[in-house]
C-alpha cells in the first residue's frame, strides 16, 4: 500500500507538470440546487470554439486549456445561457457552481425527443434512476431489481449481489428494520414507482454500518422538493401464462403526491398490490451407502426418492409511505417520514390455489418403499412498518444531523397438511408467528476545514430483539388436535445492541489526488434464548449440547481506505479496501423446524459466529459524450462464511447453516453504457467474471443432544454473469425495452448451481403532452427462471430444481398531473455518499447525503 501511494504521488506530480491547465466547476439547477448532467460547457476566444465538453452524472465538467483570457459558455436546453469571463494563469482553475435558469419560454416552445439517462457511474457507486425503467411500471422492487447489474433475485425473493447473499439492502441511506427474514416480503409489495433511483455500493466508507460482507444496495425514494404540487394515479392488471395451471389475474393501483407550501414540503404515497404466481419443483435424491460426489456413483445408491410438486400462491397487500419536512430556519430541517404495510398471502386454499408434493421411493431393482402424496394450505401475514424523525443543521463548513428510526415486523402462518399413503390419511398442522422490532438513534457530524478537505464523525446505536413461536399438531379429520409433535415447539427469543463511533477524513491534491481514510469500532452484544419440549411434553430449557441462554460480547474494528486519481479528460481510477461483517440472525440462528416437505426439514444453527471479510477493489471509469466504461477488478476474503449444509437423518435430510473455513473470489466487472443513434437507443451491458473458491470443512453439528459429522471438500469453478439491457425510442412518444441476462454454474458448500438465463420486453406509449402512460411488459419471455442445483454429501446425491413464478404478462395505466414542469429537476432525498467525494472551491461536497 505504501508502495502504490508513493508512485501515485510521483505520478501526479509529473502530470501536473506536463498538462494543460485544467478549468473544472458544477452546473446546477438555480432552484432545486440539483446538479445537471449532459449541460454543454464550451470554452471561447471571440468568436471561436477553442474546446469543450459534457458534465457528467454530477453536473460536474473538466477542460484543460493553456493559459489565457476565455469565454465560458454554459448551455442546456430549456435553460438560460450563462457566460462566464475566466483568466487561466500557470495553475488550476476552478469556477464553482454555476447556476442555470429555466427559461420557461423556451421550455413552452421546444420539444425534446431524447431518452433521460437510465443510469451514471460514479468509482464508488453505480445509479440506476428506476423510472427510465419501462419495466418499472407497475412492477414490485423486486422485479426492478432483477434487471440491475450485478444483482440477482431468486424463486423466494431472495437478494444477491456479486453472487452473495450477504448484502443489505437500505432505504434512504439507513438500514429501515429491512433484514434476511423480512426483506423479501417488504420488496415484494413495495412498488418500484415509489423508487427514485438505485444505488449500489461494494465498499461503503466506515461512516457507515459494516453489516453485509458484500456491500449495499440502497434504495433511493422519491422526493422532489418544487414549487406547487405534483403526482400520479396508477392502476394495473397482470396474468400469469400458466400451463396447464389457469389463474385469475393480479392487479396493482397506486397513488402518490409531492407539494411544497413555504417552509413545508411532503409527499405521500399508497398502492395495493394483488398477485398471483404459479410454480413447481422437482428433486431426485439417491441415498448411498457411501459419500456422494459431483458425479453420481450408481453403484452406492441404496434407494431413490423422486418428489414432483405444484404450487399456486396467492396475495394481496397496501403499503403506504409518506413524509413531511419542516425547514425551521435558513440553516436548519426537521423530517418525520416512515412507511408501513400490511400483505396476506394464502397458500393451497381451494382449486385455484393448491400446493400439492407427490413422492414414489424405490430400491434400485424398481420395488416401491413408498408412494404418498402431500398437500399443504396456509393463510399468513406480513404486517411491519419504519418512521424515522431527523434534523439537519447546516452553517457554513459544518453540518450536523441527528436522527432516531423505529421499526416493527411481524409475521404469522398457520399451515394444514394432508398426507395420504396406502389409502390412510393423515392430518397435521404448523403454527408460527414472529416479530422484530428495532431502534437506531445517530449523530453524525461534518466539518470541512478546507475545500479541498473533510472530516466526519460520529457515533450510532441499534438496538433489535426477535421473539419467535412455532408448534406442531397431529389432527383428527375435523381438525381438532389429536396430540402435539414436540420435536418441533420452539419458543426463540434474541436482542442484539450494537455501540458505534468512527472517524473518516478525506482530503484532495492538485485537483488530481482523493485520498480517504476511516476507522469504525462497534461494541456488539448478542442474547440468544430458547425453549423446547421434551417427549412427555414438558418445557425444558436445553439439551445437552444447546443451552438456553446464549450470551456473546465482542469489540471489533472496521477500517476502510480509498485512493484516487483524476487523470482528466474522463479518466478516473481508484483502489479502494474494506473491513466488512456478517452477523448470524433470523432464521439463520433460530432451532425452529419447518416441515412442510416431511423429506427435507430445515432449522437454524444457535452456534453460528460472525463472518468477517477484507475486500479490495481497483476501478476505472472513462467518460466520453456519450459513451462510458466502468472496469474493475475485486477480491473477497471472507473467513467463516455462513453456508447452507445438507445431511441424512435416516431417510430424511435436514438442512442447516454452517460457518465454513474461508470462502475467495477474484473476478472483474464490466459495465458499459452507449448512447446511439441521437439517444434513440441506450445500451447497457455488464458482465462479471470470478474465481469462486471454498476451503474443505471438518466439522460437527450439535442438534438435538445428537453430534452430526460434517466432512466437506474444497470447491473450485470459474464462473460468470452477462446482463444486457437495450432501451429504444421509437418516436417521441413510444418507447421500447429488452432485457436480457446470463448466469453460468456456480459453487456452493455442497454441490453447484446450474447456469440460469431470462428475457423481458416492455413498451410504453405516452399520450397528452406525456400525462397518461400506457405500458406493456412481459416477463421471463422464455418462461426459463428457476434454480437447479446438484448438492452431494455423505450417504446422498440430489439434484432439484424449483420455479416460483411463471411466465407473465402485465398492462398499467400511470396519469399524472399537477405541476409537470417542476417536476423535471427535482431534489431526491436519501443519496448514498459512500466514500471518496470531490470538493470544490466553494467548499461544498459534490454528493450529498
Amino acid at each position: 500500500m505504501k508502495r502504490l501511494f508513493t508512485v501515485m504521488m510521483m505520478l501526479s506530480a509529473v502530470l501536473t507538470l506536463l498538462a494543460a491547465n485544467p478549468v473544472t466547476g458544477k452546473v446546477v439547477d438555480f432552484g432545486t440546487k440539483q446538479a445537471i448532467d449532459f449541460a454543454n460547457v464550451s470554452i471561447m476566444q471571440g468568436e471561436n470554439l477553442v474546446t469543450g465538453a459534457i458534465t457528467d452524472a454530477k453536473g460536474e465538467f473538466t477542460i484543460e486549456v493553456e493559459d489565457g483570457k476565455y469565454m465560458l459558455v454554459i448551455s442546456f436546453m430549456g435553460y438560460t445561457e450563462q457566460r462566464k469571463e475566466i483568466t487561466v494563469a500557470g495553475k488550476p482553475l476552478n469556477v464553482g457552481r454555476i447556476a442555470l435558469k429555466e427559461d420557461t419560454q423556451v421550455l413552452s416552445e421546444v420539444e425534446v425527443v431524447g431518452q433521460g439517462s437510465s443510469m451514471h457511474f460514479e468509482l464508488d457507486k453505480k445509479v440506476f434512476t428506476v423510472d427510465q425503467n419501462i419495466a418499472s411500471a407497475g412492477a414490485s422492487v423486486s422485479e426492478i431489481l432483477e434487471n440491475i447489474p450485478s444483482v440477482d433475485v431468486d424463486q423466494e425473493g431472495n437478494i444477491s449481489l456479486r453472487n452473495s447473499d450477504d448484502v443489505e439492502i437500505w432505504i434512504n441511506g439507513k438500514p429501515a428494520g429491512l433484514n434476511s427474514e423480512n426483506r423479501a416480503q417488504v420488496l415484494q409489495q413495495m412498488p418500484a414507482g415509489t423508487i427514485e433511483k438505485i444505488e449500489l455500493i461494494t465498499n461503503p466508507s466506515a461512516k457507515f454500518s459494516p453489516e453485509g460482507t458484500t456491500g449495499i444496495i440502497n434504495l433511493v425514494m422519491k422526493k422532489d422538493r418544487v414549487a406547487g404540487y405534483y403526482g400520479s394515479i396508477q392502476a394495473g392488471l397482470d396474468y400469469a401464462l400458466a400451463n396447464p395451471w389457469t389463474t385469475p389475474p393480479g392487479a396493482n393501483v397506486g397513488f402518490n403526491i409531492n407539494f411544497n407550501a413555504g417552509p413545508v414540503d411532503g409527499y405521500f404515497n399508497v398502492g395495493y398490490r394483488y398477485h398471483t404466481s404459479n410454480g413447481g419443483s422437482i428433486t431426485d435424491r439417491y441415498n448411498l451407502s457411501g459419500t456422494g460426489s459431483q458425479v453420481l456413483d450408481s453403484s452406492l445408491i441404496t434407494s431413490h426418492l423422486t418428489q414432483e410438486g405444484q404450487q399456486s400462491h396467492r396475495g394481496g397487500g397496501m403499503f403506504a409511505r409518506g413524509g413531511l419536512n419542516f425547514r425551521l430556519a435558513e440553516h436548519s430541517t426537521l423530517g418525520i417520514s416512515g412507511f408501513g404495510m400490511i400483505s396476506t398471502n394464502v397458500k393451497g386454499l381451494g382449486m385455484d390455489n393448491i400446493n400439492h408434493r407427490s413422492y414414489l421411493l424405490t430400491q434400485p431393482d424398481g420395488t416401491v418403499l413408498r408412494d404418498y402424496t402431500r398437500d399443504q394450505a396456509g393463510n399468513g401475514s406480513h404486517p411491519g412498518g419504519n418512521a424515522t424523525l431527523d434534523y439537519t443543521f447546516e452553517m457554513d463548513n459544518h453540518k450536523l444531523y441527528v436522527s432516531g428510526t423505529y421499526n416493527n415486523f411481524g409475521f404469522n402462518m398457520l399451515t394444514d397438511y394432508t398426507q395420504i399413503e396406502n389409502n390412510d390419511t393423515t392430518y397435521q398442522d404448523q403454527n408460527s408467528w414472529s416479530k422484530e422490532q428495532g431502534i437506531e438513534i445517530k449523530a453524525d457530524y461534518e466539518w470541512k476545514p478546507t475545500p479541498q478537505s473533510r472530516l466526519e464523525a460520529g457515533y450510532d446505536y441499534t438496538r433489535n430483539w426477535s421473539n419467535s413461536n412455532s408448534d406442531a399438531h397431529n389432527l383428527n379429520a375435523d381438525g381438532t388436535v389429536m396430540n402435539e409433535l414436540y420435536p418441533y415447539y420452539a419458543d426463540f427469543h434474541g436482542l442484539t445492541q450494537n455501540h458505534a463511533i468512527y472517524v473518516t477524513y478525506g482530503n484532495r491534491f492538485w485537483d488530481k489526488l482523493s485520498i480517504q481514510v476511516g476507522l469504525r469500532g462497534e461494541y456488539y452484544m448478542r442474547h440468544l434464548e430458547s425453549t423446547y419440549k421434551d417427549g412427555m411434553g414438558v418445557e425444558q430449557d436445553s439439551y445437552a449440547a444447546f443451552p438456553n441462554k446464549k450470551d456473546t460480547a465482542y469489540f471489533q474494528v472496521y477500517p476502510s481506505a480509498y485512493i484516487g486519481y483524476d487523470f482528466g479528460n474522463g479518466h478516473e481510477l481508484q483502489l479502494n479496501y474494506t473491513r466488512r461483517v456478517r452477523r448470524p440472525w433470523g432464521h439463520q440462528i433460530n432451532p425452529r423446524m419447518d416441515f412442510s416437505d416431511s423429506t427435507n426439514i430445515s432449522y437454524g444453527n444457535v452456534d453460528l459466529l460472525p463472518s468477517y471479510s477484507n475486500n479490495l477493489e481497483l476501478n476505472y471509469l472513462k467518460t466520453w459524450e456519450r459513451h462510458t466504461l466502468s472496469a474493475g477488478v475485486f477480491w473477497k476474503y471472507n473467513e467463516g462464511a455462513v453456508q447452507n449444509i445438507k445431511y441424512m437423518d435416516g431417510d430424511v435430510m435436514k438442512n442447516t447453516y454452517l460457518n465454513v473455513s474461508t470462502r475467495q473470489e477474484l473476478g472483474i466487472e464490466i459495465v458499459a453504457k452507449n448512447r446511439l443513434f441521437d439517444d434513440l437507443l441506450q445500451l447497457t451491458t455488464s458482465a462479471n467474471f470470478y474465481w469462486n473458491n471454498i476451503a474443505a470443512v471438518n466439522q460437527t453439528i450439535s442438534h438435538q443432544g445428537v453430534d452430526i459429522p460434517v466432512n466437506l471438500a474444497a470447491q473450485n469453478i470459474f464462473a460468470g454473469s452477462v446482463r444486457v439491457n437495450a432501451q429504444f425510442l421509437f418516436t417521441k412518444n413510444f418507447s421500447g425495452q429488452i432485457s436480457a441476462n446470463y448466469r453460468s454454474p456456480r459453487v456452493v458448500a455442497q454441490g453447484t448451481t446450474s447456469h440460469s438465463y431470462s428475457i423481458d420486453l416492455g413498451l410504453r406509449h405516452t399520450f397528452l403532452n406525456k400525462q397518461l402512460a400506457l405500458a406493456l411488459n412481459v416477463r421471463d419471455l422464455l418462461d426459463s427462471r428457476a434454480r437447479r442445483n446438484n448438492t452431494w454429501g455423505d450417504g446422498f446425491w440430489q439434484f432439484s430444481e424449483n420455479r416460483w413464478h411463471s411466465r407473465s404478462i402485465s398492462l398499467t395505466l400511470t396519469y399524472n398531473f399537477g405541476n409537470q414542469q417542476g417536476r423535471r429537476r427535482g431534489r431526491t432525498d436519501g443519496d448514498f455518499n459512500s466514500g471518496s467525494d470531490d470538493f470544490d472551491d466553494s467548499g461544498n461536497s459534490n454528493s450529498d447525503y
